[in-house]
């Protein structure tokens, strides 16, 4: 007889049998279509708050996703469970979470509805939902829009979700796939918390089907359901005490904890790149279809609106969200959807001003700063405004709000000449509309001239040169509008974009031509007006070759952005992130399963290893656990390429000692232990000592083996019986 071919301890006698603790039945003892199909009933219980995140569209995700992973999970678990040699084996599992990660994911993406200019390939929607799949649901109101944006995390969530449970509800131990089960559910409900359907039904849906799961499903022994139905009380009241502090208070809704900025590197300021803007006046911006009510009163095109002033120039910082969350749905007057076209993809969009809902959903938008981002860089969207006309009578009486501190702020360096010019609009003027109406018709009159050619800036020494030379550019009558209505006491800021452009029809084309800068002034009732008090152009032949700005430009902003102190980026067209050809999509597709695949692969050969040393270290009886080290020096021997079947220990032991000589006495000692532990008494020293030099001469042995013996353990499982 050889040392390999004896495996484990000697058969227990009646008595040893009969002393033994009685351990639990294992899976296959029990019911186990009733546990997998209680399972599932507890995946699509767990998976109900769906309902109230995205109305409907749940229960296909739940359809889609919950029950095919679930299913494959479960056959491919039990399945390979069964075939493999190994009962403690991990392999089944992962294989078992892989397949039902793709029988749960691939039909909810292939089947979800599409977005107006979303990415229909695969991989790139993959990597945008776990990337920023949780900041949209959590920046608009439930239930969320039915389109991929927005469905594309639910369903991967759902397919985990069901994996995991159905994997746990297989092992010895499947009550503790309720903790899963549990915590999926609660936070399903806290993303949904305001949407649609009552949240105690729901919560009495789960403990309905925990309840199942516990009586039927995870029934092991007649000792364990005192246990179950402790378990099932204690969710009960839970469930409960949630109710009722659904029903006495307001629920916790993160959408008003957790603001989340827009991640952009980068915003090149619009009122800095006026003059550059105006020297490409026939470069196209955008165009956009308007609607008829929009169409017959056109509005200008906001890129930006400027609020804090200290003397050198004006800074904005902006957090955006995205438009749903920030103001109330549309349904004043002007309201309707334009859809834009740039001309060059970008980050910064402009848009007509009370932006309320945008297409993509996932656009930023600050209304203090009339600032609309997107994440990244698109050419096409469209926006919802519900914006207010207000009458000539409404404005004659509307009243100026207090002005907040940025609003109001007047630097010091301020030219007294603008002072001057405050007073004398203030005069004689009933009301403050009348006020701003009258400052801006003394801008608009004589000797005042707007010149291009003038060097561009808005600080206070460059006011002042205006006002003395009484020629200036938009933004530097925009300025002193501005500075002029807050000392007159009104609220005001200048803002920065395009004027209307071209109309066809209902169809607008904006260019470099229609860049504007023109001041903002807030009254009760109306909001934001705009006024622009520049004259008509004092100079028609070409323009001279204007002086450099003595400032870079200025960048925007945006808390939790890395800015970059670069030039202006070339107008040119953006790719979209994930947009190439097809082919290129394809293979990354592939890529990343492959990859996938192959992570996979290595960690169940790890983990295998890992758990089939365990077993063998903490086998029961002395002679198992000395056998069990001798088995584990054999493996990567044989990786190494010497003969092991047929030989005895210390024949096996005599090779050994030249593959690695360094070694040779703790292997011929192992040899000799493992001999003892088949022919003799093996004691609780010989274990522990047979491991501390299989330890030692399994290292050497995997280093002599080169790197083709570590690929072989790295990539092949070893078999349980050499």
């Amino acid at each position: 007889m050889t040392a390999t071919m004896v495996r484990g301890p000697r058969p227990p006698s009646p008595a040893e049998r009969a002393a033994a603790p009685r351990r639990p039945s294992a899976p296959g003892r029990r019911p186990i279509l009733a546990t997998f199909g209680t399972a599932l009933v507890l995946c699509c219980a767990a998976e109900l708050s769906l309902l109230r995140l995205l109305g409907r569209p749940g229960l296909h995700v739940i359809a889609l996703a919950a029950l095919p992973a679930g299913v494959a999970a479960g056959v491919t678990r039990a399945w390979l469970g069964r075939l493999s040699r190994s009962p403690g084996s991990p392999f089944p599992v992962i294989a078992g979470f892989v397949a039902g990660l793709v029988a749960g994911t691939l039909p909810g993406l292939l089947l979800g509805a599409a977005d107006p200019f979303g990415s229909a390939a695969l991989a790139p929607r993959l990597v945008d939902a776990l990337r920023d799949g949780w900041r949209r649901l959590l920046s608009v109101p439930v239930p969320v829009p039915d389109t991929r944006s927005f469905t594309d995390l639910p369903v991967l969530l759902a397919a985990v979700l069901a994996t995991v449970i159905v994997l746990v509800a297989l092992r010895d131990r499947p009550a503790v796939a309720l903790v899963p089960a549990t915590v999926g559910f609660g936070g399903l409900l806290a993303l949904g918390v305001h949407g649609p359907g009552s949240a105690l039904l729901l919560a009495s849906g789960y403990v309905a089907a925990a309840l199942l799961f516990l009586l039927v499903g995870a029934r092991v022994s007649g000792a364990a359901r005192p246990g179950a139905a402790a378990v099932c009380v204690v969710t009960a009241v839970a469930a409960a005490i949630g109710g009722v502090a659904v029903t006495h208070g307001p629920p916790y809704d993160p959408r008003n904890t957790l603001r989340i900025p827009v991640d952009i590197s980068v915003l090149q300021d619009p009122l800095a790149l006026l003059p550059e803007r105006l020297d490409t006046p026939h470069i196209p911006v955008l165009t956009a279809e308007l609607p008829g009510a929009l169409a017959a009163h056109p509005r200008p095109w906001v890129a930006l609106a400027y609020e804090d002033y200290d003397g050198a120039d004006w800074q904005v910082v902006g957090n955006a969200r995205p438009a749903a969350a920030v103001l109330p749905p549309p349904g004043r007057t002007g309201a309707g959807s334009v859809a834009v076209a740039l001309a060059g993809a970008g980050v910064l969009l402009p848009h007509p001003s009370s932006v309320t809902a945008t297409v993509p959903e996932d656009l930023g938008y600050d209304s203090d700063a009339e600032m609309l981002v997107s994440p990244r860089a698109i050419g096409r969207y469209s926006v919802e405004v519900s914006g207010i006309t207000p009458s000539a009578a409404a404005l004659q009486d509307a009243a100026s709000p207090a002005a907040t501190a940025a609003l109001s702020h007047v630097p010091s360096c301020t030219p007294a000449a603008v002072r001057q010019l405050a007073a004398t609009a203030a005069q004689g003027s009933n009301g403050p509309y009348a006020r701003a109406i009258r400052l801006q018709a003394l801008l608009k009159a004589a000797p005042f001239r707007y010149d291009k050619t003038v060097p561009p800036g808005e600080s206070c020494g460059s006011i002042r040169r205006f006002l003395g030379s009484h020629r200036g550019t938009y933004s530097q009558f925009a300025t002193v509008f501005a500075l002029a209505a807050r000392l007159m006491g009104l609220s005001a800021r200048i803002a920065a974009g395009y004027l209307p452009g071209r109309m066809v029809g209902h169809t607008e084309t904006v260019t470099d031509a229609d860049a504007c800068a023109w001041p903002q002034v807030l009254f009760s009732g109306t909001g934001w007006v705009n006024f622009y008090p520049v004259p008509r152009p004092g100079s028609a032949g070409p323009t001279r070759v204007r002086q450099r700005h003595e400032r870079l430009p200025k960048q925007v902003n945006i808390p939790g952005s890395h800015n970059s102190k670069t030039g202006p980026p070339p107008r040119t067209a953006v790719q979209h992130p994930g947009a190439g050809p097809p082919g290129t999509q394809l293979w990354v597709l592939l890529a990343v399963i492959v990859g996938a695949l192959l992570l996979a692969w290595l960690t169940a050969v790890y983990l295998a290893s890992t758990w089939r040393r365990r077993r063998r270290r903490r086998a029961r009886g002395p002679a198992a656990r000395v056998l069990g080290a001798w088995d584990e020096l054999l493996i990567p021997l044989r990786h190494a390429g010497v003969a092991i079947h047929g030989k005895s220990a210390p024949r096996v032991a005599q090779v050994a000692m030249a593959v690695i000589p360094r070694e040779q006495r703790t292997v011929g000692q192992l040899a000799v232990l493992a001999e003892r532990a088949l022919y003799d008494v093996a004691s609780e020293l010989d274990a522990d000592a047979a491991w501390r030099l299989s330890d030692r001469a399994r290292t050497a042995a995997a280093r002599a083996g080169g790197r083709r013996a570590r690929l072989r353990r790295l990539f092949l499982p070893s078999r349980r019986r050499l």
